[in-house]
C-alpha cells in the first residue's frame, strides 16, 4: 500500500539523501542512485515493516509491502515527518551559505540532514559513532547492533529494525562479542532511561533553554563526550550549538594557520558570526578544502 505525505516548498529527497549521506546507517538504505530512501521501521503495535520513500509530483510517497491500519499509517507518517526534519527551514542560512565557498555545496544539496525515527536512536547513535584514521564517520558498532538487536523485516530477514530500549535490556548478552564491556553497560544505562523516562526525556529537549544549557542538560543526563555531545545537537535541530570537541579543535588548527592564537575558544569565535546558525556551518564546512598552511578567515555576508 502507499500513501502521500505533504511536503515544505522546495524540498528535495534526493537532496537530502546527498547531503546526509554520512549520516546514514542501517535500518536505513539507499536505492535507485539515491532517489528512493527504505528503512525498516519499529511500530508501537509490534509490526516490523519496510517503508520505501520516493518524491513524486504530488508529495512525498511512503510505501510498504504490508496493509496498515490507520494508528499505523500515523505513526509510521510521524515518524518520516522526524526523520526528514519536515518542520525545519533553512533558508536563512541558506542564504549565507551561498556567499561562502567552504559551503558550496549547499547550494546543489542544501542543508535538510536525515536523523533518527526516534530521540532514544539519536542518542544511541550519537554515542556508538566512531571514528575512522580520516576523521570520517564510521557506523559500524551501530550497524552490529542493529543488526543483533533489532526485529526482522518479515519479507527480508536480513534487514532488521532500529532496537527498542525494552529490546536492548532484555537482549544485552547478544553484543557481547561486539561491544567492549563499558560500551555494553553505557547502551544498558540508555535505554534504562528511556525505558523508564522516554516522555520525560522528550520533554527535556525541548524546552526553550541555550544552547549551552541544553547541551549541559544533556551531558549529565546521558553522561555524553564531547563528540556525541555535539552529534546529538545536531540531530536535535540546535544548530546554534557548536562543537568544540578535540577534534573541532584539531580541524581550527587549519583554519588559523600562521596564527598564535589557538585556544579551545577558538572554534566557536570563527563560527560565531553565523548565528543562530553557527554549529550547522561547522557540519557542513568543507574541511577537506582548507589548507594548514595558508588557512582561512571567512564570515557570511549578511
Amino acid at each position: 500500500m502507499h500513501w502521500l505525505l505533504s511536503t515544505p516548498d522546495a524540498f528535495s529527497l534526493r537532496s537530502a539523501i546527498q547531503r546526509s549521506g554520512w549520516l546514514l546507517y542501517p535500518p536505513f538504505h539507499i536505492h535507485t542512485l539515491g532517489t528512493q530512501l527504505h528503512r525498516v521501521e519499529h511500530l508501537s503495535t509490534n509490526a516490523a515493516i519496510g517503508l520505501t520513500l520516493y518524491q513524486a509530483p504530488a508529495g512525498l510517497v511512503l510505501n510498504t509491502e504490508t496493509q496498515l491500519s490507520g494508528q499505523e499509517i500515523e505513526e509510521a507518517s510521524a515518524k518520516v515527518w522526524r526523520m526528514l526534519r519536515m518542520e525545519e527551514n533553512c533558508e536563512p542560512f541558506l542564504r549565507l551559505a551561498r556567499h561562502t565557498e567552504y559551503l558550496d555545496a549547499t547550494r546543489r544539496v542544501g542543508a535538510r540532514l536525515i536523523r533518527g525515527a526516534t530521540l532514544f536512536e539519536d542518542v544511541l547513535t550519537a554515542t556508538m559513532a566512531t571514528r575512522t584514521d580520516r576523521d570520517t564517520l564510521s557506523w559500524e558498532l551501530v550497524a552490529g547492533l542493529v543488526d543483533r538487536l533489532g526485529d526482522p523485516l518479515p519479507s527480508n530477514p536480513t534487514l532488521h529494525t532500529f532496537p527498542t530500549p525494552e529490546r536492548v535490556l532484555h537482549d544485552t548478552d547478544l553484543l557481547e562479542d561486539l561491544l567492549a564491556r563499558p560500551v555494553i553497560e553505557r547502551v544498558e544505562q540508555l535505554a534504562r532511561i528511556f525505558h523508564q523516562q522516554t516522555d520525560e526525556m522528550e520533554a527535556l529537549v525541548q524546552r526553550p533553554w541555550s544552547a549551552d544549557d541544553l547541551a549541559l542538560s544533556l551531558t549529565r543526563v546521558f553522561s555524553l563526550e564531547a563528540e556525541s555531545l555535539g552529534l546529538l545537537m545536531l540531530s536535535l535541530g540546535r544548530y546554534d550549538y557548536i562543537p568544540n570537541d578535540t577534534l573541532a579543535q584539531r580541524r581550527m588548527g587549519k583554519v588559523q594557520a600562521g596564527d598564535a592564537e589557538t585556544d579551545p575558544d577558538a572554534v566557536r569565535r570563527f563560527f560565531e558570526r553565523w548565528q543562530p546558525w553557527g554549529g550547522l556551518a561547522y557540519w557542513l564546512w568543507d574541511w577537506s578544502r582548507i589548507s594548514a598552511s595558508t588557512g582561512v578567515k571567512l564570515h557570511p555576508q549578511r
